[in-house]
């Protein structure tokens, strides 16, 4: 029989090109119920429009924000008549003006805010997120352990609780991005104790900038605070009804400042989790080019 395939120089020169064919694809990452390419990702930016970001966190709630705002209004309010934080500041004792009405509202609604800034900033590195009545035990369990864990190191020196406390700066949100919605007493150890470990392999290999981030986040909200209180309580000495706009404006200032901390603290998590995650990743094969009619495409 005659061969009636066309000759080489006839045939299409389409079908002659190299093509490439990717090879020993690595092992999806898929932690988080998310399944995520397990190349090496890019690391957000520390302060890139860090104070707009912090507004936007702000804004997200701000309704539970307006209404304890009204509640520290209204605490200065009814005492503003009857007390000068000054006089009490100056009495011997500085903390004894914590203890006053409206100081001590103000606290009190801090520490209810932290369970709407947190995890609206965690929405940010997990948008499915949301903040349950047992993760807030999960909070409280961990904020509580790393509390007692930092006291025992300043107990021994000052320097142990220092190591202590940046090993485990990152805890809180480890066990929060671990933990599921509904879980037993039993889970929820393992995950407090598996987010100790966590903590501790993100910032051992990189203490010292994890040291300068929570120097800075304790700073970004220190600072602020203080010249705040300082400012109410002149304030009271000068006229004691400008009490009753400068409690809420202390603690509106106190939310932003938190909003702002917590995306710098959720920012740098990101990056040692990165960090850590393409670290462990092995090194992928180099592409092969061979001479083929079709291109092999990765489909899974």
């Amino acid at each position: 029989m005659l061969d009636k395939r066309p000759p080489a120089m006839e045939r299409d020169p389409e079908q002659r090109r190299p093509v490439r064919i990717m090879a020993a694809w690595r092992p999806a990452d898929n932690r988080g119920g998310m399944f995520r390419d397990s190349e090496p990702q890019q690391a957000p930016r520390l302060f890139h429009r860090l104070l707009p970001e912090a507004f936007a966190l702000m804004r997200e709630r701000w309704i539970p924000y307006g209404l304890l705002a009204l509640a520290c209004a209204l605490s200065a309010l009814a005492v503003f008549k009857k007390i000068d934080l000054l006089a009490v500041f100056a009495s011997g004792d500085p903390l004894v003006v914590l203890r006053t009405p409206p100081i001590n509202v103000i606290l009190i609604a801090a520490l209810i805010a932290i369970f709407f800034v947190l995890p609206s900033a965690l929405r940010r590195i997990q948008p499915s997120f949301k903040m349950t009545a047992w993760r807030a035990v999960i909070t409280l369990a961990t904020l509580f352990c790393v509390g007692v864990a930092t006291e025992i190191g300043y107990a021994a020196a000052v320097i142990p609780g220092i190591i202590v406390g940046v090993l485990m700066s990152q805890a809180l949100i480890n066990a929060l991005l671990r933990t599921g919605e509904r879980s037993s007493a039993r889970e929820a150890a393992q995950t407090v104790w598996g987010a100790f470990r966590g903590s501790f392999h993100l910032t051992r290999d990189h203490f010292v900038t994890t040291l300068g981030i929570t120097i800075l986040s304790l700073t970004i909200l220190g600072i602020p605070f203080t010249l705040g209180l300082i400012a109410l309580l002149v304030g009271d000495s000068l006229d004691a009804r400008s009490l009753i706009a400068a409690a809420p404006a202390l603690f509106m200032t106190f939310i932003y400042c938190e909003c702002l901390r917590y995306v710098l603290i959720v920012r740098w998590y990101r990056r040692l989790e990165i960090a850590h995650a393409n670290r462990e990743l092995p090194v992928a094969p180099a592409t092969t080019t061979l001479p083929a009619t079709r291109t092999i495409r990765r489909i899974a």
